[in-house]
């Protein structure tokens, strides 16, 4: 198997591995009588982001932007280095927290010092641009995030947070304009980071608002020409920023409408990564049909969730984890079976 495709692989492996644990104990506060993972739910949020992000994080920082940017990609050495490192943080995590994040930090010094790739001139003669500098520096404020964790001896779960939407951040500096076919602004960009940063860091709910107001503005998402279904998704993944942003207090709502409602609404809607991701991984052109069943049930589930943390109940809310879950689950099943039966 390819080094991409198992990195990728793996990702969705993690993803099970982080996301049941989350359904069983949502189910469990709504009265369910069952939770065979219980176990695994302290380390639910380590898994998700350090595990499934930081695969398909890895993925996207040594293959696909890689070889868009210079032509090439890690070496399967290099990325089987990185997936070890991953596997060895989330399994070590489960009986010291220290260590597991002691691995992660080793991965993510990884993916640092390949990055540098980013700030040398592309194949074809390119300048590195405003999201190339904001990868770097995303990665460098995640080091930072879990070196401050280190030292102190103890995690801070919201804070981790940080890892997958500030390179998400990054990133849309540079993708969110092939959705919208409108120019981006880089210095609101460079500004939005930053207070997201500090926002997520210092969790100030203000400057997370400057930092959606900053980011939303510079997509051009509210003047957006280009196809439905991924400009559906991004306005979406904004609107959940806005939520965390204002309801930063209420750390459930916070937590959910960022690692849920942004991140995930982003992953569905920037397909032009994705498809990176597949052509690298699977070595062939591909073009995939998207289907909207997974954002419906992600986004159901989701809005449950959070009528549940403002003090809403019913009895269907018991659906609101599995039906994020398959949402999720789905995206990636149905992707892949386009990608891999074409």
């Amino acid at each position: 198997m390819r080094m991409p495709l198992l990195l990728m692989v793996s990702g969705i492996a993690l993803l099970l591995l982080g996301g049941i644990p989350a359904v069983f104990e949502f189910m469990e506060m709504q009265g369910f009588p069952i939770d065979p993972t219980s176990n695994i739910f302290p380390a639910h949020w380590f898994i998700m982001i350090y595990g499934f992000f930081g695969s398909l994080i890895g993925n996207e920082v040594l293959v696909a932007l890689s070889a868009e940017w210079s032509g090439k990609i890690a070496s399967n050495g290099l990325i089987g280095f990185y997936l070890v490192l991953l596997v060895l943080g989330v399994t070590s995590f489960f009986y010291n927290q220290e260590l597991g994040l002691v691995f992660v930090l080793i991965a993510m010094a990884i993916l640092l010092y390949y990055s540098r790739v980013y700030l040398e001139r592309s194949r074809l003669g390119l300048e590195p641009t405003v999201y190339n500098w904001l990868l770097f520096y995303s990665l460098i404020a995640t080091i930072f995030v879990l070196s401050t964790q280190i030292g102190l001896g103890y995690t801070i779960p919201y804070l981790n947070l940080l890892f997958p939407t500030s390179m998400v951040f990054a990133v849309m500096t540079r993708d969110v304009s092939l959705v919208t076919r409108v120019r981006v602004s880089g210095w609101e960009n460079v500004l939005a980071f930053i207070f997201l940063v500090l926002g997520v860091g210092f969790e100030q709910g203000a400057l997370m608002l400057l930092a959606w107001a900053l980011s939303f503005h510079a997509s051009g998402l509210y003047k957006a020409k280009g196809r439905k279904y991924p400009i559906i998704h991004l306005v979406t993944a904004w609107i959940y920023f806005l939520l965390g942003s204002v309801f930063i207090s209420n750390y459930d709502v916070f937590i959910h409408s960022i690692a849920v409602g942004f991140l995930f609404n982003t992953v569905f809607g920037v397909d032009v990564v994705l498809m990176d991701l597949f052509i690298n991984a699977f070595q062939k052109r591909v073009s995939v049909r998207p289907s909207y069943i997974p954002f419906f049930l992600l986004n159901t589930g989701l809005v449950m969730r959070l009528l549940y943390d403002f003090g809403v109940s019913s009895p269907v809310f018991l659906l609101s984890a599995p039906l994020q879950g398959i949402g999720i689950l789905s995206f990636f099943l149905l992707t892949l079976r386009q990608v891999m039966f074409k």
